[in-house]
């Protein structure tokens, strides 16, 4: 009979637990378990006031990193020859699905293209049309025996969307809003930049016009409070809000809905901004403040002015205050504060204009604060290069780095600067082939040249100048 020391040594341990693989690295290197693993701190770094560090997720998917050509070849090679039209939108709809969906987010956990609108193509043939079309339509600038497949499938789209349109139950505006938003997407995407905005305003009328009916637990919902009671519902409201308060920017008009709406549903890490989303609701106050409510504070001329001072200070603390929310990835956390420092540069070149405006006859108050806008926004621009100096190339999130590229580049003075937004927005360009991103450096470039033929000072020649010149409509989305 063997004794103690030999049973002993017979005994097989196990190495680990079960909570190692999944939990959190700050629990390993304690050697503790992770057995509180909630997302995204667990229960005992939450308690011990630790940083909770996980693990980077591994992707299955081609990586930002992998140019769009390259995605593109490597998934035509995985393609049987065929010429059916049923072919191409099989084929077009895969593409959507593997490439073109993860181009377009910052977060593959939260990629609404694919969690909730292929699930709703199964109850709207427009959306999937839609969908095809765009997807078919970005093949077509490779390929172009998708060409015929994208006009039919986005004439089949239209079509579709108009008959559905008397239907009022929240489901169909729920799809029709969807499908909405893909072809006015698709117009941005494939450089159709005089069309997108009328198909905003019918998204923002499908919006307005949707009905949650009345229960016995609650009154009838209309507008924007009918699309909350889903989680696509939702991801729409701030798809459509992304789009129109972006737009707002370099339309020079307040957004088509106010973004009230959105404070209930905006504290989550969404598809197109990341954890930036509360920055976007502060961009749309800034479109709304009327001329006067942007200079009231640095000026004292009359008592309208008086009374309405403080608007400006009182975003620009809200923004110079804003963080982002503890456990943010480094790479989402630099997104977000290129948005918090954009939206900076909007506020004071909005409020720069309307100072150029009040020049003749406030000279002496009015210089001062132009030169001191001029200092902060400067200070921002380098706030922006550095953070999106920060993001890597092949980070996901690079996909939403063309609005605050675009400001900066706006406001630029050196030429060190411009080359590296130059150099930016190109690699983002032959990585999606997104004609937006070709027409904002194209505004860029015309912009730079213009100030080194002129010689002048940036107060006299701008951005929107250049846009209106082209008698186009830029989207930064």
């Amino acid at each position: 009979m063997p004794g103690p020391t030999e049973r002993t040594a017979n005994v097989r341990r196990r190495n680990g637990s079960k909570h190692d693989k999944t939990g959190c690295l700050t629990c390993r290197y304690r050697r503790k378990k992770c057995t509180f693993n909630t997302f995204p701190i667990c229960g005992d770094c939450k308690r011990l006031n630790l940083e909770c560090i996980r693990e980077p997720t591994r992707q299955i998917l081609p990586t930002a990193s992998t140019s769009t050509m390259a995605s593109i070849s490597q998934w035509k090679d995985s393609q049987v020859d065929g010429k059916s039209d049923k072919f191409k939108r099989r084929a077009a709809m895969k593409f959507y699905v593997t490439v073109l969906s993860q181009l377009l987010t910052v977060s593959e956990q939260n990629n609404c293209f694919l969690s909730a609108f292929l699930p709703m193509t199964l109850e709207s043939p427009a959306l999937a049309d839609a969908l095809v079309a765009w997807s078919a339509g970005h093949l077509s600038s490779h390929d172009n025996r998708y060409r015929t497949t994208a006009l039919e499938a986005r004439s089949t789209a239209l079509r579709s969307l108009t008959l559905s349109l008397s239907s009022r139950t929240i489901s169909s505006s729920e799809v029709n809003a969807a499908t909405s938003l893909v072809l006015m997407t698709s117009e941005v995407c494939l450089g159709y930049h005089t069309q997108w905005y009328n198909h905003l305003i019918g998204t923002k009328d499908i919006i307005m016009s949707t009905q949650y009916p009345e229960s016995m637990e609650y009154p009838r919902k209309w507008g924007p409070d009918a699309l909350k009671q889903s989680t696509e519902g939702q991801w729409i409201l701030r798809n459509f809000a992304y789009h129109d308060i972006l737009g707002s920017v370099t339309l020079g008009k307040p957004p088509l809905i106010p973004s009230s709406y959105l404070w209930d549903i905006s504290d989550v890490v969404d598809t197109y901004l990341g954890v930036a989303f509360g920055v976007l609701l502060i961009i749309s106050d800034i479109s709304c403040l009327e001329p006067l409510e942007l200079v009231a504070d640095l000026i004292s001329s009359n008592t309208l002015t008086e009374r309405l001072s403080g608007r400006f200070l009182s975003i620009e603390h809200r923004l110079k205050n804003w963080e982002c929310p503890p456990g943010t990835t480094s790479s989402l956390e630099s997104l977000a504060y290129t948005y918090r420092s954009s939206a900076l540069i909007y506020l004071y070149r909005r409020t720069l204009r309307e100072l150029r405006s009040q020049r003749n006859s406030l000279d002496i108050q009015c210089g001062y604060a132009i030169r001191d806008l001029h200092s902060k926004i400067q200070a921002e621009v380098s706030a922006v290069l550095n953070h999106t100096a920060g993001i890597p190339s092949s980070a996901i999130v690079e996909s939403a780095l063309l609005f605050p590229l675009f400001i900066a580049g706006g406001e630029v003075t050196d030429h060190s600067h411009m080359a590296m937004i130059r150099s930016r927005l190109e690699l983002m360009l032959r990585k999606r082939h997104f004609r937006n991103i070709s027409q904002a450096l194209e505004v860029l470039e015309g912009l730079w040249e213009q100030r080194n033929i002129s010689q002048s000072t940036v107060d006299y020649f701008d951005w929107k100048d250049v846009i209106d010149q082209h008698d186009g409509v830029l989207l930064l989305t």
